[in-house]
Order: structure tokens, then C-alpha cells, then sequence
């Protein structure tokens, strides 16, 4: 089944916001899955840009911040978190974040004062309950609709094989993760009022020969 969100709203659009004190930015913990990440675009409009944090991992002892690939292709540094790494977007939407921010296990902020650990990577079932944590929608839950969808997000730009959830999401939730438990299942790519579409996890870990912190 194929599931097109040519309306789907891409997250990492421009948001017209004053920048974090550095002060705050300078006392801030260990990034946890669905916090604020802040980065100013490179370009002539010097645009700020806000997406989501996803998972913490590790590479080679490294550790970095997981989020989504068109939201590394703005900006050179996340304000309080560490410099881009790399981007891969379109066809898949993940990249990496250097993590200065701290240490520990990856963790999800469940936006009630609490975290979930995340103990490992899965591949959910259609049907099965999953949640999302974001910064602007918080942690929302939903189920799974499909697996290996392709989204189509205009001007020739296309993810293939994400899992689609009924989810609602907003501008500023990408990058995002997609769990449920201690189980992470994705970060998200894109979607809308209705459906969510995220690039499954498994697949970048072993992508960059990672493991979660």
C-alpha cells in the first residue's frame, strides 16, 4: 500500500523566533529524544531553524544526536547540542548531530517531567500502539498504519520506506522519536493533522555501524 502525503508538512520550515540565551543554552543536560534543537541556516536570510532531537548513539565511542536529514541540511551548529555531521536526505531523512551536551543512556522525553530509556531498536507491526515526542505537539501516541511507505513530499523529493502512523504532528516535531516502551522505532520525517511518516531506526543503525547510547 502506498500512502502519498503531497501535503505533508516538512518541520524543519523557517520559524521566526527569538534564539535561546546562550546562558540557558550553556546549562543545559544531557539532550533527551523529542527536546528543541536550534540552528541558524548558513545562508543569505540567516534563517533560524527548530526540529526535534531523536536518539542518542554511538559510533566508534562518539556519541551523537540522531535527528532528520532535511533538518541537518540547515545550519552548521545546534545551539547547546553540538555541530552537523553529515545529512542524508532526500529518499532517506536521518543525520547526524555531534553531542556536546552530555552523557548517559538515550532517553526520551515524555513531556509529563519524566523519561523513557530507550533500550534497543525494533521494526513495530501494522496495527501495534507507538508513540512520538516532539517539541511543538509533546508526546502524542497513535498506532502503526503501514510499513515501507514512500512519501512524497513535492518538488521531486521522495522517503522511501518509512513507517506511517496516524500521529499527528507539527512544525517543529521532526527529527522526533518514534517509540513505544523502551523500544525506539524511528525518527520523523514529515507528515500531517493525520499521518506521520518516520525513517526507521534499524535501518540508519546499521547504516552508520551504531548502537544507542
Amino acid at each position: 500500500m502506498l500512502i502519498s502525503a503531497v501535503a505533508a508538512v516538512l518541520s524543519a520550515c523557517p520559524v521566526v523566533s527569538a534564539a535561546p540565551s546562550s546562558a540557558g543554552a550553556a546549562e543545559q543536560s544531557a539532550v533527551n529524544g523529542g527536546d528543541a534543537m536550534y540552528t541558524v541556516s548558513p545562508g543569505p536570510g540567516r534563517e533560524p531553524y527548530y526540529c526535534s532531537a531523536g536518539f542518542a548513539i554511538l559510533v566508534k565511542g562518539v556519541r551523537y544526536i540522531l535527528t532528520a536529514g532535511h533538518c541537518t541540511e540547515h545550519g552548521l551548529d545546534w545551539q547547546g547540542v553540538g555541530p552537523n555531521v553529515d545529512t542524508h536526505f532526500p529518499v532517506t531523512d536521518y543525520g547526524r548531530v555531534r553531542d556536546l551536551s552530555g552523557s548517559g543512556h538515550s532517553r526520551v522525553n515524555l513531556y509529563d517531567g519524566g523519561t523513557q530509556r530507550i533500550l534497543r531498536a525494533g521494526t513495530p507491526q501494522v496495527g501495534q500502539p507507538v508513540c512520538k515526542s516532539g517539541m511543538t505537539t509533546k508526546k502524542t501516541c497513535g498506532k502503526v498504519l503501514g510499513l515501507n511507505q514512500t512519501v512524497n513530499f513535492g518538488k521531486g523529493k521522495q522517503v522511501v520506506g518509512t513507517i506511517a502512523t496516524d500521529i499527528p504532528i507539527g512544525s517543529g516535531d521532526s527529527g522526533g522519536p518514534l517509540f513505544y516502551a523502551g523500544v525506539g522505532y524511528g525518527v520523523l520525517s514529515g507528515g500531517n493533522s493525520q499521518v506521520s511518516f518516520f525513517q526507521p531506526l534499524r535501518s540508519v543503525l546499521n547504516a552508520y555501524g551504531a548502537t544507542l547510547a
